[in-house]
């Protein structure tokens, strides 16, 4: 192989003279990274450059907290279709792209549901040409690094920029914000946000909270050290980390600062590029649209209309009209404590310019809705939302049939996931499988040619054997046998969610721990081995969240002591799950567990995208299983919709009655109770008092049962290999409906 030809390696070495002075063979592992991610940004910022250009008539600009991108440099080197090129030149040098990729860090910029359907929108976006810019704080210490220790989840800062990112430039310009009466800079920061399909590359716009003046030196003169530092410290913390706890009034202030910083250095933005290629500022509502991901960016409404009301001297009601036609929202939570309020003392000790517009539309929609943005004292985002939005949206067809407010503008957007990202990339071997057949997954009408497969037993045999192959590599990839073997023959069952009640990971757990009674009871009873995976965050301020982790893992303690039950039902728990974790996990799914309460079940991207690597589904009823009015075959249980609706408004429901008339429920529940500390290190007693407390509020008890008889039968139809298989089909041509490409006109 010559390496005179290799257009990287060449690259490579122009860098490494100018930047380390270094031949190619005397570079570290980092500093070739940096020259290859250099080489690489010289044909991604000429697409760049070129697509910031677009004549697309509108820009569309995305607000979200959160963000859920992989690790670039694969995903870029496959977007310029220098897959060869890099492989030539990687073998050169005696490395591995593996090994770049475990150099370089994943930007810790969101962990849920939202960031990664706010990454997969913008992906989008570009897919489709449409010129775009997504926003978002420049989290230093990211999102939390959790660790699982001694049983218990513990948090770290993910210090993803320790050594600077490669993929961002930092912008020649920022914004000045008043925040409480001194001046912080917002710094700007760019990365690229690029697609498989074609060349056109879009922008996410990180902001960096910076102080203006570095050190008090009358303070430091005196021998303050501590007030000295005061203004540098409070200023630049704001961008430090993503979701502090805000269950104390201080962590609510910090919070409300974050978003208040976010809105202004946003929206201050938007108006400066509109005013680089447009002067009639009244024409604005026809040149952008300003999606707001979920209730964080709220106050980004407020600050557009201050702007048009303070700054430009529009009247309220029309500023309220231009707000109405640019400004649109889509809801990825829909759980009780999804909605944000602060108190308005708090916004107006931050800055009084804002109290005072706020109490100016408060006034406006007392008088024209009939309606008030403030309750109790407090500033109601969704109320926000519901006056100053004409167009929101939310993910499940179920929650928007039934909870429509008259008058409300409510929709359903079929919203979709990011195929290539969580299967064509990730799963080789089922890919390579789908081709021989004339079949690629991220194409819809390509895809629907896998219902020719049913009957093929070739196909059979192989997605079988894929799927055992998968299973080793995540066995192998984690290091999940280093202390006992994990049976690779057994039925996979994931749970990968974020930890929430309303996720109902206890209730996964509580059933998982009726079976072990159950066999304990009577070992010859008939089930395939199961090995649950959980893989999953609690935010360190959501006490009932870690508990359960702590549950889930005394049981996994006590299972794994059991010689004989051990055998048969297994708990895994892998911990920091990220993009490129869950890109290992997928592929090896046998049956993803979607048990959110329908009520609160708005999208499973974790149960599509598991869907899309040959994996069965077990879901409650309702939530986006309604979303699609096409035959599947996901195993299904508990109450629907509207059932648990008539109980909670009927309140018919009583917890302590039903534990103590359902035998097998309360033996479970009285055996977690009274097993000895050494055998289930957890006092199940507490997980107890606080359903009984709030009268099982998600159901736990009430569906416990139902999910017990499903998986017995998910346990049977395993072992028909044709029929687990067309299932899964069944269920992959369910899932090819989902497609936000069709939905698009909606957002621009």
């Amino acid at each position: 192989m010559n390496k005179n030809n290799n257009f990287i390696l060449k690259r490579i070495q122009s860098f490494l003279y100018s930047f380390y002075a270094k031949e190619i063979e005397d570079a570290r592992l980092g500093e070739i990274y940096d020259g290859l991610v250099k080489a690489l940004m010289q044909d991604i910022g000429k697409n760049w450059s070129k697509s910031k250009k677009s004549l697309e008539n509108k820009e569309v600009y995305l607000l979200s907290f959160e963000y859920s991108p992989r690790k670039f440099i694969e995903n870029i080197v496959e977007s310029l279709g220098y897959k060869k090129e890099v492989d030539d030149c990687l073998k050169i040098l005696d490395i591995s792209m593996e090994d770049l990729l475990n150099y370089e860090k994943e930007a810790s910029l969101g962990n849920s549901d939202i960031g990664i359907g706010s990454w997969y929108l913008m992906k989008e976006l570009s897919k489709n040409k449409i010129k775009s810019i997504a926003y978002a704080l420049r989290y230093e210490s990211g999102g939390m690094k959790q660790v699982i220790r001694d049983g218990r989840q513990f948090v770290n800062p993910n210090e993803w920029l320790s050594i600077g990112s490669k993929w961002e430039h930092k912008k020649a310009f920022s914004y000045l914000l008043n925040i409480e009466g001194k001046k912080t800079k917002a710094v700007a920061y760019d990365m690229p946000i690029f697609n498989n399909e074609n060349k056109f590359v879009n922008t996410l716009r990180l902001w960096k909270a910076e102080s203006i003046n570095k050190v008090d030196y009358m303070n430091l003169s005196i021998g303050d050290f501590k007030s000295a530092y005061d203004d540098y410290i409070n200023n630049n913390s704001l961008t430090q980390f993503l979701y502090l706890d805000n269950s104390t009034y201080e962590g609510k202030l910090f919070r409300l600062k974050q978003e208040y910083f976010y809105s202004v250095s946003t929206i201050q933005d938007i108006f400066r590029r509109y005013f680089k290629k447009n002067h009639d500022l009244k024409n604005i509502k026809n040149k952008i649209k300003i999606i707001l991901a979920d209730i964080h960016p709220s106050l980004a409404i407020i600050e557009f209309i201050r702007t048009l009301n303070q700054g430009y001297k529009l009247e309220i009601k029309e500023c309220v009209e231009i707000s109405k036609k640019i400004f649109v929202h889509i809801g990825f939570l829909i759980t009780p404590d999804s909605k944000e309020s602060y108190d308005i003392s708090m916004i107006k000790s931050i800055d009084k310019s804002f109290y005072d517009i706020i109490l100016k539309l408060d006034d406006f929609v007392k008088e024209n809705l009939n309606l008030s943005i403030i309750e109790n004292g407090q500033l109601r985002y969704d109320r926000l939302i519901y006056c100053f939005v004409h167009d929101y949206y939310y993910l499940s067809k179920t929650f928007v049939d039934n909870y429509m407010e008259n008058g409300a503008n409510f929709s359903f957007l079929n919203f979709g996931v990011d195929r290539h990202l969580y299967a064509d990339s990730n799963n080789i071997l089922l890919k390579k499988s789908l081709e021989k057949y004339g079949i690629n997954i991220t194409n819809k009408e390509s895809l629907r040619k896998i219902g020719n497969l049913k009957n093929c037993k070739n196909f059979y045999d192989e997605v079988e054997d894929i799927k055992f192959k998968n299973k080793l590599n995540l066995i192998k990839h984690f290091n999940l046998d280093q202390f006992d073997r994990i049976n690779p023959y057994s039925i996979f069952d994931m749970q990968l969610a974020m930890f929430h009640e309303a996720k109902r990971q206890l209730l996964n757990a509580i059933s998982i721990a009726s079976t072990y009674y159950n066999l304990k009871d009577n070992a010859n009873i008939f089930i395939s081995p199961t090995t649950y995976i959980f893989s999953g965050k609690a935010n360190d301020g959501y006490f009932m969240a870690k508990e359960i982790i702590k549950f889930i893992l005394a049981l996994k303690h006590m299972i794994d002591k059991d010689k004989l039950i051990k055998e048969k039902l297994k708990i895994i728990f892998i911990e920091d799950a990220n993009v490129e974790k869950l890109r290992k996990i997928y592929p090896a799914c046998d049956v993803y567990s979607n048990l959110s309460l329908p009520i609160y079940d708005n999208q499973s991207f974790h149960m599509l995208n598991s869907i899309f690597n040959m994996a069965n589904v077990l879901s409650s009823k309702g939530g986006i299983i309604s979303n699609i009015d096409k035959k599947n075959e996901i195993y299904t249980f508990g109450k629907t919709y509207e059932e648990i609706e008539k109980n909670r408004n009927e309140n018919t429901y009583d917890a302590r009655e039903f534990y103590y008339k359902n035998h097998l429920l309360k033996r479970t529940i009285d055996n977690l109770i009274n097993e000895d500390y050494s055998n289930l290190p957890y006092n199940f007693k507490n997980i107890y008092d606080y359903l009984i407390s709030f009268n099982d509020s998600f159901f736990i008890f009430k569906d416990h049962d139902s999910l017990l008889d499903i998986r017995f039968k998910i346990s049977t139809d395993y072992l028909d290999k044709e029929k687990w298989i067309d299932k899964e089909i069944d269920n992959i041509l369910w899932a090819n409906e989902f497609n936000l490409d069709e939905n698009l006109e909606k957002l621009k």
